[in-house]
């Protein structure tokens, strides 16, 4: 066998150890999670806000929106059924009204969720992550408002901390509520405009302040 020859095999051997090695590590990874989840989605039951309830909400939402835009200083606190009521009835958010729904707020939001999962890769399979995670909003500057998930927890289960530590890194609840809504430059804008946010018990507080101008100089 020429040098080529040989070099050509052992690449062979080398690339199909890998793709066996990757397979038996993705079958793997399904066998753990299939020990937290389950194969059918726990119900969530959106709220049924009444049409003055919405109307209200998106008054204030819209008046905390023209502050931003007026420079002028505004503060927008948002109650438990103020998020519910978003993610029953508000779009694009509420694609998430039959997967999340907000349990309480403390120092951070807790969320009931039943999350999809793909299981076996081409099967089809599903897999649900039934349980709770905490988010809390912060300010970034370079998107905005986000929501950091800090905790994933699924009732008598044990979650790898594998597992977890990539979940909460990849910040999926974020995506799922706020991707499609930065989308729209005209709410972007808006989300990246609010200098500030909170937790405090019962509501999630959002803050504007405009930024402060140069003094003119003295002559």
């Amino acid at each position: 066998m020429t040098t080529g020859c040989f070099m050509l095999v052992l690449v062979a051997c080398w690339l199909l150890a890998l793709g066996v090695w990757m397979i038996w590590h993705v079958y793997a990874q399904v066998r753990e999670m299939r020990t937290f989840t389950q194969s059918t989605a726990q119900v969530i039951h959106p709220d049924q806000p009444t049409g003055d309830d919405l109307a209200a909400l998106r008054a204030r939402l819209t008046a905390f929106g023209k502050s931003i835009d007026a420079r002028t200083a505004d503060k927008l606190e948002l109650t438990v059924a103020d998020l519910n009521h978003l993610l029953s009835a508000q779009e694009p958010v509420n694609r998430l009204k039959d997967i999340a729904k907000v349990e309480e707020i403390t120092d951070v939001v807790k969320v009931k969720v039943a999350l999809a999962l793909n299981g076996v890769p081409f099967s089809g399979e599903r897999l649900f992550l039934n349980g709770f995670m905490t988010v809390r909003p912060e300010i970034k500057s370079d998107s905005g408002l986000v929501l950091l998930t800090r905790s994933v927890e699924v009732p008598d289960k044990t979650l790898p901390p594998g597992f977890t530590g990539s979940y909460l890194q990849a910040n999926h609840l974020d995506g799922l509520a706020l991707d499609e809504v930065r989308k729209d430059n005209r709410l972007k804008s808006l989300l990246t405009q609010i200098t500030s946010t909170r937790c405090e018990p019962g509501k999630v507080v959002l803050e504007y302040t405009p930024p402060v101008k140069p003094s003119a100089p003295v002559k």
